[in-house]
């Protein structure tokens, strides 16, 4: 939504911006208020640069910048994070080892905006020779999943990286669909439910193999298993030469992929990359064979359908309405396992619906952050030192 693009592009310090024309016209409004001129680059532009004659790039050292992606943390705002062209080249070789080659044909469901799209798509399209089938518009995927399995028949996708809620969604579907070309699907986002495990393997034949990654480090680790059904749980083993431990029951991860640290942000730098190792704030357990389990989390995250939404991002926008006095967001179990709902309980200062607060939020915020549980109290509860006691809240 423009806030949260007038945020990205701010501390991106961006000169241009290539959308399409709803896009456009969104970032024109955004730049409105800002000093700099910024070019907004639309179909129309790109068709008249397709008929010049294009510019030879200058070679590019393994240490510049070569993409910024933003992480969802527990600061109230996505930290960038720059990758380099030698870690992203690095990412790029892992994918062999994956099991993927010039042969295959990757269905896109996942965003290539994501880090998991832009690693287990993008760059395993680009470093193996692999197509990339994309389903267009794959959102609400509840009434795309038709469409989606039509596509993988029609196109023969062998290798499909997905979230739990792809899988169950597509295992629940009255639609019948051909999918005996799929040979790997891979899960990640959120610990993947064996009940959906198990439907999928049962309706398509082909198991769902966990992976694990980070914004900051890209994919970490597989489940590469000949049967992965007894070790369906775990998230499989380090990729290529990446390097796990479990640090006081947390993850630390090293990586040749890895970015070096969050823009101008040294302090949290200090506390997060440490000797080589980035401690990814997800609490886990290795096996003897070196196989990853994901156990929960130290920081706040709330999982809503492979996306991971910053509460206290949500909070600040809430706050910001003027009829509520106090908020607090938390992540609730969904009717489904394994998925969650964003939930923000509010003491109003004010009369106020909660239709009202949910319009606010979505001008405000991206689809997958908007509350969509809003419960109204006359107090937050608090310990006697007045931190908020958030395990009453869920």
């Amino acid at each position: 939504k423009q806030d949260e693009l007038d945020f990205h592009f701010r501390v991106s310090n961006v000169s241009a911006v290539i959308a399409d024309e709803r896009g456009a016209e969104l970032c024109r409004g955004v730049f409105d208020g800002w000093e700099e001129p910024v070019r907004v680059i639309a179909p129309a532009d790109l068709e008249r640069l397709a008929g010049t004659e294009p510019r030879r790039l200058e070679p590019r050292g393994p240490d510049e910048p070569l993409v910024y992606l933003f992480s969802s943390g527990s600061t109230g705002r996505p930290k960038r994070v720059p990758r380099t062209q030698g870690q992203v080249c690095a990412e790029a070789a892992f994918y062999p080892d994956v099991g993927i080659g010039p042969e295959d044909r990757i269905f896109v469901t996942v965003p290539l905006f994501h880090s998991y799209g832009m690693g287990f798509c993008l760059l395993a399209a680009a470093g193996t020779g692999a197509a990339l089938i994309l389903l267009e518009e794959p959102n609400p995927f509840l009434l795309r999943r038709g469409t989606a399995m039509e596509l993988i028949e029609r196109e023969r996708a062998t290798v499909m990286p997905g979230v739990p809620f792809h899988y169950r969604l597509m295992a629940e579907a009255s639609d019948e669909a051909d999918l005996s070309s799929l040979r790997l699907c891979f899960s990640a986002g959120t610990a993947l439910p064996r009940p959906v495990f198990d439907a999928f393997t049962s309706r398509f034949c082909v198991p769902v193999r966990q992976h694990y990654g980070c914004t900051e480090a890209g994919s970490l680790t597989a489940n590469l298993d000949a049967d992965p059904g007894p070790t369906a749980g775990t998230a499989g083993t380090p990729i290529g030469p990446v390097e796990i431990r479990i640090v006081d029951g947390e993850v630390a991860v090293r990586s040749p992929a890895m970015t070096s640290g969050y823009s101008d942000m040294d302090e949290l730098n200090r506390e997060a990359f440490r000797d080589g190792f980035f401690l990814t704030g997800d609490l886990g357990e290795l096996d003897e064979e070196g196989r990853l389990t994901i156990t929960g989390r130290k920081k706040l995250l709330i999982e809503v359908g492979g996306y991971k939404v910053d509460p206290i991002e949500v909070e600040d926008v809430v706050i910001a309405h003027p009829k509520v006095a106090e908020a607090v967001v938390v992540g609730v179990e969904g009717k489904v396992q394994g998925e969650e709902l964003v939930k923000a309980v509010v003491v109003p200062g004010d009369e106020l619906e909660e239709r009202e607060l949910i319009g606010f939020c979505q001008q405000r915020l991206a689809n997958f952050k908007v509350p969509q549980v809003v419960e109204f109290r006359e107090e937050i509860p608090k310990s006697p030192l007045g931190k908020i006691l958030r395990k009453y809240l869920i």
